[in-house]
Order: C-alpha cells, then structure tokens, then sequence
C-alpha cells in the first residue's frame, strides 16, 4: 500500500519496493497522477524522458 504524507509545501508519495518492482520504476523514475473525468480512478503514468 502506498502511504502519502505532507513535508509542508510537498506531499510525499512513497511506494512498495514490491510494487516499484513491478511496475519497472526506480529512484530516477518521474511519474504524473491524474484523475479520470467525473469517475474515481486514478492513472500514474511514467513521464518518458528524450
């Protein structure tokens, strides 16, 4: 289970070694969290660098 908590200005994220394994992230890894219109689904989408 991910578990998200505050730094002040930041929200922190922090994921399952488990799971980062599963989904082919590391630490370098950038992701974008968005929110399906008018549903409640969320998508975490890998930001590809050029």
């Amino acid at each position: 289970m991910a578990k998200i908590s505050s730094t002040g200005k930041q929200f922190t994220i922090t994921v399952p070694k488990e799971l980062m394994k599963m989904m082919g992230w590391d630490e370098r890894t950038e992701v974008i969290i968005s929110k399906y219109p008018g549903k409640d689904i969320l998508f975490i989408e890998n930001i590809k660098k050029k």
